[in-house]
């Protein structure tokens, strides 16, 4: 029986669907990346929000047509919808051949074996997220240079409009022996660059150690010899502090790159989304990352269309996004979620404006990109390469995370994908950059 996976969503799911087709390799069956040659597919789902619900069902419905027409056999579905909707999906998709929850991917070869024998398993867990180790088995679906890991799953700051601690449950932290041993072993097999994710980085280790550990993960991370970039994902605003700013500004191996979402801006809306800090605190926590962290690229990801954002607020927010100039920036449309604080709040916004506002805030962030970017004509950076044609090839700078930032299209023969190539900026093309390998 031939396996294909398909992975929506975050890294975080991503890491997940890895150790789903690691159990499912090790015990034997053969992986296929093409669906088309599958006879089971399972699907990974995101169920954040709105969109990812919806590209999750239409990516199962999908599917669930082919096992109609006979082109595959069983469908699987796992992650966060699965979670999510534990009582509803299996009456709602009748035609799934078995469920996985968060906290039961370990079980993925039970579930698929029960549906070659006509079982429909739903597998649950006592725990919303399954808590990997530095041994247990994964297949990589990132290039080889590059890979995320897992430091810590679940969330504490249960913000009003966000579902992930009822999907995913309480925070909690690898420990450190774990994260270094799973390291060094990803850095064997080839891995320049690890991308540390959670959902609140700067919040590791308060669960096991009793303190803010992130700083020390780093020390411990950084002595591992050959690995080139280490990059911190998902930092929220409260729970960065300046001892962290430190430890990034003088280990050469940490990205200068710090990713803080910080959603909004205005204290109301902040305090209506339960985010634990204010306008005056953000800005006084910018001004201490660009000043301990020289030449430090710092990306935020925004919410608008919140319920209760009116015009003026919505102003308020463009123009500090103005003021800013953040290097990076993600914006997401309000989606209202069942069963959070922010469902019951009134003033909801219409579809139609929190789409204008979205528009807006992204052709403002283009314009500063683009200028930034101008600014880095002429100098130098270390680029690692991502794919190869030819003399020709694109790659990533420290400053541009895997997916979601900008890339780097270098010119110049002699390169090989996940080489690390030294490029002169010679244009800039709105997000991306254009150079020569030196």
């Amino acid at each position: 029986m031939k396996i294909a996976l398909i992975s929506l969503g975050c890294s975080k799911n991503l890491v997940d669907s890895e150790i789903m087709l690691g159990f499912l390799d090790k015990c034997g069956f053969q992986l296929t990346e093409n669906p088309a040659l599958a006879d089971i597919v399972i699907v990974n789902t995101c169920a954040f929000i709105k969109e990812a619900k919806e590209e999750a069902i239409d990516t199962i419905c999908g599917f669930l047509e082919l096992k109609k027409q006979g082109k595959i056999k069983k469908v699987i579905v796992a992650g966060c919808l699965a979670q999510r909707y534990q009582k509803e999906l299996p009456d709602l998709l009748h035609d799934v051949d078995g469920f996985i929850n968060p906290g039961s991917i370990d079980r993925v070869e039970a579930v698929v074996k029960a549906a070659l024998r006509e079982q429909r398993v739903f597998a649950k867990a006592k725990e919303k997220h399954y808590f990997y180790k530095d041994y247990t088995p994964r297949i990589p679906l990132t290039p080889k240079h590059f890979s995320y890991v897992k430091i810590a799953d679940g969330c504490n700051n249960c913000c009003s409009y966000c579902v992930i601690p009822s999907i995913r449950g309480a925070y909690q932290s690898r420990p450190i022996e774990s994260i270094i041993k799973e390291i060094s072993h990803l850095v064997q097999s080839g891995v320049k660059e690890v991308n540390l994710i959670s959902q609140d980085s700067s919040f590791y280790g308060r669960d096991i150690y009793k303190k803010n550990s992130l700083g020390i993960l780093l020390k411990e991370i950084t002595k591992i010899e050959s690995l080139r970039w280490i990059r911190i994902l998902y930092m929220h605003p409260k729970h960065l502090d300046i001892r962290l700013m430190e430890v990034i500004a003088h280990e050469p191996k940490i990205c200068k790159y710090i990713d803080l979402p910080i959603q909004h801006i205005n204290d109301k809306i902040l305090e209506l989304m339960r985010r634990k800090v204010t306008e005056a605190k953000i800005r006084k926590l910018i001004y201490a990352i660009r000043e301990n962290i020289p030449n430090v690229v710092l990306r935020t990801s925004l919410i608008v269309g919140f319920p209760q954002e009116t015009d003026e607020i919505f102003e308020q927010l463009y123009n500090f996004i103005k003021e800013i100039e953040f290097d990076r920036l993600g914006v997401f449309k309000y989606s209202a979620e069942e069963n959070t604080q922010a469902w019951r709040i009134k003033g909801h916004v219409p579809e139609n404006i929190k789409k204008k506002r979205l528009n807006k805030i992204m052709l403002l962030q283009r314009k500063i990109t683009a200028k930034k970017n101008k600014q880095l004509i002429g100098r130098e950076f270390d680029v690692l390469m991502e794919e190869v044609k030819g003399n020709n090839g694109i790659g990533r700078t420290q400053f541009d995370a895997p997916e979601v930032d900008g890339v780097v299209y270098v010119k110049g023969g002699n390169m090989r994908a996940g080489d690390m190539a030294r490029v002169l900026i010679e244009e800039s093309v709105f997000y991306d950059l254009i150079g020569e390998k030196i």
